[in-house]
């Protein structure tokens, strides 16, 4: 099947916003990384415009971008994506107001319901290519593989963000070795329960599991010494997401578009 690259980008940008969202108030709760959550804010309110912006290309007509937003509450695969990105644009913008000038717990209670709407905004991105017409995608393995592969982002990008203040350096790179370390298995399972084909194979074990999960690993480990490297683990974080993404397209059979595939079977309430 043909990459749906602006799917390839939204799904990619919403999970990392949403994952650098729960990553805040992951920071709230264990007190690290204080200067870099109203900027970690800022930039994940821009990743999901931008990843929102790349799913409405896709729809290409605006009579599809119309029946989109008719049906935004038929809570279709589709629809809940939408919903949880809107969702998580207003609880950044909230955070955002409140720790610039509002009440500190106030900003720390959003912060943690974040932690909640980030990470169902990641697992959603991947759970609406779940459907019995694609067996490869048919699988509980592929929306976790993408919450692994949004928390691998989100969490190398807080860290990045928080570059060189030494407060909680510790804890916030082993939060960081975690994530990678989740994304790693959520990838593995996804190849265990799906058969790669000859065209996915190094795609998927050297872009996705080698650069992704393994170098962007060994480059929060360098950060010890050279924090800049936390932005080159970010960066590895994010091929391993095209990788691991372009692998799901290619897998698929047939020509898919999934706009008009959705509103066939009512996905979007039509």
């Amino acid at each position: 099947m043909e990459i749906q690259w602006p799917l390839v980008i939204f799904s990619l940008l919403a999970g990392c916003g949403g994952a650098t969202i729960a990553f805040i108030g992951v920071s709230e709760i264990l007190g690290v990384g204080k200067k870099a959550r109203i900027p970690a804010a800022i930039t994940a309110i821009a990743l999901l415009i931008v990843g929102g912006c790349a799913s409405v290309l896709h729809l290409g007509q605006p009579a599809n971008i119309m029946a989109a937003a008719s049906n935004i509450f038929s809570f279709s695969g589709i629809s809940l994506e939408l919903i949880a990105l809107g969702v998580n644009v207003i609880v950044a913008l909230v955070y955002l107001l409140l720790a610039r000038g509002g009440s500190e717990a106030a900003a720390k209670v959003v912060a943690i319901i974040g932690i909640a709407t980030g990470l169902i905004l990641t697992f959603f991105v991947g759970n609406g290519y779940v459907m019995e017409s694609q067996p490869s995608w048919n699988n509980v393995a592929l929306p976790l593989a993408y919450l692994g592969s949004g928390l691998a982002c989100g969490a190398t990008l807080f860290a990045a963000l928080v570059g060189k203040d030494e407060e909680g350096q510790t804890k916030m790179r082993n939060l960081v070795l975690g994530s990678i370390a989740i994304a790693l298995v959520t990838f593995v399972a996804y190849a265990v329960t799906t058969s790669l084909t000859e065209n996915t194979v190094v795609l998927f074990w050297v872009g996705a599991v080698v650069v992704g999960c393994v170098g962007s690993g060994a480059c929060v480990w360098f950060s010890q010494k050279h924090p800049l490297a936390l932005w080159a683990a970010f960066v590895c974080t994010i091929v391993g997401g095209v990788c691991l993404r372009a692998t799901m397209w290619l897998l698929g059979t047939g020509f898919l578009s999934f706009f008009a595939t959705a509103s066939s079977r009512m996905l979007l309430g039509a």
